[in-house]
C-alpha cells in the first residue's frame, strides 16, 4: 500500500497558482507581443545630467540581450541611442514576472522607448523562482551595470510587476551585502503582504509607489497593507493628496513621498498607470 500523498503547504499551493498564472500571463504576451516587438532604442536628453563617471566604462549605446551575472543570470541592457559615458544616466532595473526571460519581460512592460528618452539606461532581467538565492542572484545584476555603464546613483529605480514586484521590494528590505540601494521603487502586484514587511527592518527612505488591484485574482488586499506598511516606516503623512489619475500620495520623512495606485486590471496584466511612472520618478 502506498503512503498517501502529504497535503500541500500554503507555499506549494502558491507556487502552483503562480505556475497556471505565469502560464497564462506567457499566453497572453505571446498574443500581445506579436504585435509588439520591443520598442527601439531612442535618444535621451543629456543637457541636465550630471558629468561622468571617474573612470572609463566599456558599456555602449544600444541593445545587450546577451549579458550574464557572474552567477550565470541573464539579463539585457538597452542604453540610449545617444548613450554618452561622459554623462550620468539614469538606471531603470525591471524585475520580470514568474516566468519570463529578459526579452520577454521587455516586450511585457513597453517602457524602452520612454525609459530612454527620459534618461535611463533600462535593465530586464530572467526570471527564476522566488527564494532567498533567487535575491541573491538578482542583487547582482545592478553592480554589474553600474560597473559597465555611467550611472547617476540618485537616479537608481526598482520596478517590476507581480513576482518582479516581490522582487523590488525584497532586494530594498532585506539590503543585501554589495547590493545597490535604490532612490525609487515602482512595485505592481506584488505578493507581499504587510505581515511579510513587519517581519523585516525599515530600510532609509526612499520615493515608493505601490500599485495594485484591491481585487486581484492572486493577491487580494495586499497592495494596501504594503503601502501602510511603507507610511509607518517612512513616517508618512496622514494628509493625502489625490492625483488626477486617482493616485494617493502622501509625503514622508526626509522628502520622500508615498504613492498608492488603486489599479483594475487583472493580475496578468501591467496596469496603465505605471506607463505614468516616468512623470514621477524625477
Amino acid at each position: 500500500m502506498t503512503e498517501p500523498k502529504p497535503p500541500l503547504t500554503g507555499v506549494q499551493r502558491g507556487q502552483r497558482v503562480l505556475a497556471v498564472l505565469a502560464l497564462l500571463g506567457l499566453l497572453y504576451l505571446l498574443a500581445q507581443s506579436w504585435f509588439k516587438p520591443p520598442l527601439p532604442e531612442a535618444a535621451a536628453s543629456l543637457k541636465d545630467m550630471p558629468p561622468g563617471c571617474a573612470s572609463p566604462l566599456s558599456g555602449q549605446a544600444g541593445r545587450h540581450t546577451d549579458l550574464t551575472t557572474p552567477s550565470g543570470l541573464k539579463f539585457s541592457v538597452v542604453a540610449p541611442s545617444n548613450y554618452q559615458a561622459n554623462k550620468q544616466h539614469g538606471l531603470l532595473m525591471m524585475y520580470p514576472p514568474a516566468g519570463f526571460s529578459n526579452d520577454l519581460a521587455e516586450r511585457y512592460y513597453q517602457l524602452t522607448r520612454q525609459a530612454n528618452e527620459a534618461g535611463y539606461v533600462v535593465v530586464y532581467s530572467a526570471a527564476i523562482p522566488l527564494s532567498g538565492r533567487a535575491l541573491r542572484l538578482q542583487s547582482e545584476v545592478v553592480p554589474q551595470v553600474m560597473s559597465q555603464w555611467c550611472i547617476n546613483p540618485d537616479r537608481v529605480v526598482f520596478a517590476g510587476h507581480s513576482d518582479g514586484g516581490s522582487l523590488s521590494t525584497g532586494l530594498t528590505v532585506r539590503q543585501l551585502p554589495a547590493a545597490v540601494r535604490p532612490a525609487r521603487i515602482v512595485v505592481s502586484a506584488a505578493g507581499i503582504t504587510s505581515q511579510d514587511l513587519a517581519e523585516e527592518a525599515c530600510p532609509a527612505p526612499l520615493h515608493v509607489s505601490v500599485l495594485h488591484n484591491p481585487k486581484d485574482d492572486l493577491f487580494p488586499g495586499f497592495g494596501e497593507g504594503a503601502a501602510t506598511w511603507w507610511g509607518q516606516c517612512m513616517q508618512c503623512s496622514e494628509v493625502v493628496q489625490t492625483e488626477a489619475n486617482g493616485c494617493q500620495l502622501r509625503s514622508c520623512a526626509a522628502g520622500k513621498t508615498l504613492r498608492y495606485c488603486v489599479t483594475s486590471e487583472p493580475h496578468v496584466k501591467f496596469p496603465a498607470v505605471a506607463q505614468q511612472m516616468f512623470q514621477w520618478l524625477d
